[in-house]
């Protein structure tokens, strides 16, 4: 669903932006804490498989899934 040209400019005189830079604003914040969050998951994983704390079979399907969200969710927001 998209604006009609007068919805269009009302919002871009009330917000002092248009509709699409504060769309492209919170999916580059989406995809930034997404990524954020996937590098620490997949750095937590690696710290506890590197010392023996955390066995092989429980961390390579974590990290899978933080990278399979980071795919999933950036398919969803970018398209």
């Amino acid at each position: 669903m998209s604006m009609s040209g007068a919805q269009s400019s009302a919002f871009q005189a009330a917000a002092g932006f248009s509709a699409s830079a504060s769309y492209a604003l919170f999916a580059g914040f989406a995809i930034a804490v997404t990524l954020l969050w996937a590098a620490w998951a997949v750095y937590s994983c690696y710290r506890g498989w590197a010392t023996g704390k955390l066995d092989r079979v429980i961390a390579m399907p974590s990290v899978v899934r933080a990278a399979l969200l980071c795919l999933i969710l950036a398919l969803f927001v970018l398209s």
